[in-house]
């Protein structure tokens, strides 16, 4: 999944985190987050000031909470306090304390970097208190070799994806306008505005380098699966990024899936303003919010949990620890929504397809870790209301297995529908069978017309025979040869294109929804999950099912399995 969020540098904090603990297994969410960089409060007013440049606090915060939520424990302590720690350094003995720092700290390379930001004269006249170390080096490192290389520079020294990116390069200060007409002139004001009788409505952009609007911002949001407006400060985080250059009319035109997710206290900036007012200055900035999922927070204070029916509200419980959410929830409640899926209780049969849904085809070995997780969890979790469906030979499927199971597949509790579709096995036995699906004594003597005119070998799967599969072929062997089955043999029997060599030879009337029919899932709440939805055998019974996923490999049906027991 591609996943795109707007927010500001601490705002998105709990939901990283949690992102990152639901996925740990598949690493199957392409994770970026669209920020401004018009802080000007505290010490990163000091460094735009001295080198002109952007604020570097919301970029430097996102780089430290997903190193820190990757790597954890195993963090290394000196990045953690070179990006942590504040510190109020001497006035005069600033730099000779920060080289200090950085030799402790075994990064050195950075020093060049500090030298020049205090050779500018005109440090002398800013005193050092409450500063972080890195807010001087990623300053200076935006003046010297701009935004995006300094981005990936620790992006790499921390080991993780460059997934930071500015709305714009445009060097911005804002302001903003209250109700009366006032001008608070700093964004770094704004945050202790704590005004409800005067609020504040609107944003005032003083615009010292233009650029425009960041193209792979652009393209993120154009091409993005899912893209969520997290929680943050409103008038300086959420609302200039979606509003600036109209970046909005780009979320707009995108297909994607799209949740506001909505905080649960108040802010300085928005002290007093209740979520149908946050509602209204969205609207006010251009944002169509039909076309979002607005997330409330059952946890969150009572004045930000009021509702519209002009919108789809969704409120689901997140924690409130001191108006951050709890990570997983807040996690798991977006992924909920995203695939509109509840928990498995909601579910009376759960039914998978096999190959790159449940198992990986890939042998590598961390496809072949996530697809053996799927099968324990589904076997432990899910356990008698899942059924996998699969046009795989059981003797296939049993030789997966058996890594986790043995040969005999003891503490296997999965119905498994397999040869074909034809046959259910159940503890590693054959329990029932579709003989409406057996290929008559014409369709046999057809196959082995095609065999024989055209040198090919031909293996019988099931106990009476229900498919033929022809293989080794090439992609074009493949093609013609479907192409003259349905020519010379139509009603008959059919030829489906398989796997990556194979054409299966079945009888008219076999694909998954067979099963389906036969055991009466049609009177039961059902979920489907595969990779090939559109078409094949997958199509028929995901049209039968109560609701179907399509998914593009086993390592995303390890999160939704995980959605679903609620791990």
């Amino acid at each position: 999944m591609k996943l795109v969020i707007i927010s500001g540098g601490s705002g998105n904090d709990a939901l990283v985190k949690g992102l990152n603990k639901i996925c740990a297994g598949g690493g199957q969410i392409d994770l970026n987050i669209i920020v401004n960089a018009y802080d000007n409060g505290k010490s990163t007013r000091v460094c735009r000031a001295l080198t002109n440049t952007l604020g570097v606090s919301d970029i430097r915060k996102n780089h430290s909470r997903l190193y820190e939520a990757i790597y954890a424990e195993k963090a290394n302590p000196a990045l953690l306090e070179f990006y942590n720690n504040r510190y109020n350094f001497e006035k005069g003995k600033e730099l000779e304390q920060i080289t200090s720092l950085l030799r402790q700290w075994n990064m050195s390379e950075y020093i060049k970097y500090v030298d020049n930001f205090f050779a500018n004269a005109e440090s002398k006249n800013f005193t050092f208190k409450d500063f972080s170390v890195s807010n001087i080096v990623y300053a200076e490192m935006f003046k010297e070799i701009g935004y995006e290389k300094t981005n990936k520079h620790f992006c790499d020294k921390m080991g993780i994806n460059d997934f930071v990116i500015l709305n714009s390069f445009d060097n911005v200060y804002i302001k903003a306008q209250t109700q009366s007409g006032h001008i608070i002139e700093d964004e770094g004001e704004t945050v202790f505005w704590n005004n409800p009788n005067d609020k504040i409505i609107k944003t005032i952009y003083q615009v010292q380098s233009h650029f425009g609007l960041n193209q792979r911002a652009i393209e993120l949001v154009k091409d993005a699966d899912l893209i969520v407006i997290s929680t943050g400060t409103f008038w300086s985080s959420i609302q200039p990024t979606i509003e600036y250059l109209d970046f909005y009319k780009h979320i707009n035109a995108s297909k994607a899936k799209k949740i506001w997710v909505l905080n649960n206290e108040e802010d300085g900036d928005s002290f007093g303003v209740s979520s149908l007012e946050f509602v209204k200055f969205m609207e006010e900035t251009g944002l169509d919010l039909n076309q979002f999922t607005i997330l409330v927070n059952a946890d969150a204070r009572d004045s930000l949990k009021f509702k519209t029916d002009k919108y789809n509200f969704v409120e689901k419980s997140m924690g409130n620890n001191k108006g951050k959410h709890d990570g997983d929830k807040f996690a798991r409640a977006l992924l909920q929504i995203y695939y509109g899926l509840e928990d498995s209780e909601n579910y009376d049969k759960i039914l998978f397809d096999f190959d790159d849904t449940i198992w990986a085809r890939d042998k590598s070995d961390k496809l072949q870790e996530i697809s053996k997780q799927n099968i324990e969890l589904i076997n432990n979790f899910l356990n008698h209301k899942a059924v996998i469906i699969s046009g795989n030979s059981y003797a296939s499927i049993q030789n997966k297995l058996a890594c986790l199971y043995g040969r005999d597949l003891s503490g296997l509790v999965i119905d498994i529908w397999a040869d074909a579709n034809s046959s259910l096995y159940r503890k590693n036995k054959l329990v029932e069978f579709l003989d409406q699906l057996v290929l008559d004594s014409q369709a046999k003597e057809c196959v082995d017309e095609i065999a024989n005119n055209y040198n090919l070998s031909i293996e019988q799967i099931g106990i009476k025979p229900v498919n033929f599969k022809i293989k080794p072929l090439t992609s074009l062997e493949r093609r013609l040869l479907t192409d003259i089955i349905k020519t010379k043999y139509k009603g008959y029997f059919k030829a489906d294109i398989t796997g990556k060599t194979t054409v299966d030879i079945l009888n008219v009337n076999n694909d998954k929804s067979a099963v389906f029919k036969y055991c009466n899932f049609d009177k039961l709440k059902t979920l489907y999950i595969g990779d090939e939805l559109k078409k094949g055998n997958d199509f028929s019974i995901s049209q039968c099912c109560t609701k179907k996923l399509e998914v593009k490999d086993v390592a995303e049906t390890n999160l939704i399995i995980r959605l679903l027991i609620g791990e």
